[in-house]
């Protein structure tokens, strides 16, 4: 009887435990600005001109031709 009463214990701290992490892991993913992160760092000067959206991917392309995904270069759309 007690063994059983300590697993049930310890599966319901174990699911709360479990449910805080991920509230907090997607909080912090809503926030994440990649924009401003780039123009922190330097990459990049000023707003991106235009977005791809393909699905679940986002491409913002800068005037200068670079385009990014998150804070990876995906490629340099050439100028005219």
């Amino acid at each position: 009887m007690r063994k059983a009463i300590a697993i049930w214990i310890l599966l319901a701290a174990n699911c709360a435990i479990a449910d805080d992490r991920e509230r907090d892991h997607n909080r912090t993913r809503e926030l994440h600005n990649y924009i401003i992160e780039r123009q922190q760092i330097g990459a990049v000067q000023g707003v991106p001109t235009s977005r791809i959206i393909n699905g679940t991917r986002e491409i913002d392309i800068y005037p200068n031709g670079l385009m990014f995904e998150k804070n990876n270069v995906v490629g340099v759309k050439p100028t005219r």
